[in-house]
């Protein structure tokens, strides 16, 4: 009788996700947010590469993999209460203390499977849209203090974000201190999430309501901006892919503040998706037997 071999058992469950097939999964989780946001009188907004996906495309930039949603702040926690799907799960810093990111994650825990190096939750977790909190600011120059003053919290509990690492067989010794070396100095965790809760008070250090303006206080990575609050009294509906969804209605002058012209397209060396390490996987359990029997 010839056995099965572990490299064909761990090829049934790593058939990766196509840029495609992780589009259409994140299309699907957008559609439930929208769903559920128009059913609870929820105000929300796609914003930044989904944003711009949807003025100038109809729906995804060909080469986008991330989904974007925006709350104001005082919205975005009664979202992350009472968001409740039969397909998808909530996960954030909120109800999981092990998701270091200063936002919240819509995921699709039953058909994918997500792996990176550096998970930023412990828990299992597959394909995701993010949903992020605008918080208010009273002037630019305040937005750029908490730039500076942040960015080195943030840095700090991201890179804990590699004690989140499961262990796997092939690992080399090296990855497993890594991972064992983060544990410690993270003191199981705590470290880590006081951090995060640092970084998400001074998020939270004006009140939105009170501000003229606001800006996504959890994205360090682009250059400091503040928007006017004017500019997300109301929504829109936009046309994306085969559905439509909400965008702030003052989206143009949102975008091109950002952006610049927005409607330009990109060098084409630039025209890639940014996975940032991520990995997204098809969970295969319900179609081994077939796969083994055909492989063994």
């Amino acid at each position: 009788m010839v056995s099965c071999s572990e490299e064909t058992i761990e090829a049934c469950f790593m058939q990766e996700l196509t840029l495609k097939e992780h589009q259409l999964v994140m299309l699907d989780i957008l559609k439930d947010i929208h769903s559920f946001c128009e059913e609870h009188k929820i105000l929300y907004s796609i914003a930044w590469g989904t944003l711009i996906g949807a003025v100038r495309h109809k729906g995804f930039i060909p080469w986008d993999d991330d989904v974007d949603v925006v709350l104001p702040r005082p919205v975005f926690e009664r979202f992350c209460k009472e968001y409740r799907s039969d397909k998808y799960r909530l996960i954030y810093y909120g109800n999981d203390r092990t998701a270091l990111g200063a936002f919240a994650r819509v995921v699709d825990c039953t058909r994918t499977e997500y792996r990176n190096e550096h998970p930023w939750t412990a828990q299992p977790s597959g394909v995701f849209v993010d949903v992020f909190a605008l918080d208010g600011l009273p002037s630019l120059a305040e937005c750029k203090y908490f730039y500076k003053k942040m960015k080195p919290v943030k840095r700090l509990f991201y890179m804990f974000r590699r004690q989140n690492h499961h262990f796997a067989p092939n690992d080399s010794f090296m990855s497993i201190a890594i991972t064992v070396i983060a544990r410690i100095i993270g003191f199981g965790g705590r470290l880590p999430y006081l951090l995060l809760k640092r970084f998400v008070s001074e998020m939270e250090r004006y009140k939105y309501e009170d501000c003229e303006y606001f800006s996504t206080l959890a994205c360090l990575e682009i250059d400091p901006v503040v928007l006017l609050k004017e500019d997300f009294e109301d929504t829109v509906l936009l046309d994306f892919e085969d559905t439509r969804v909400r965008a702030m209605k003052g989206y143009d002058r949102v975008l091109r503040q950002v952006f610049g012209d927005y409607m330009q397209y990109p060098p084409v060396e630039e025209r890639v998706p940014c996975q940032n390490g991520n990995h997204f996987y098809w969970k295969m359990s319900d179609r081994i037997d077939e796969t083994l029997t055909q492989s063994c």
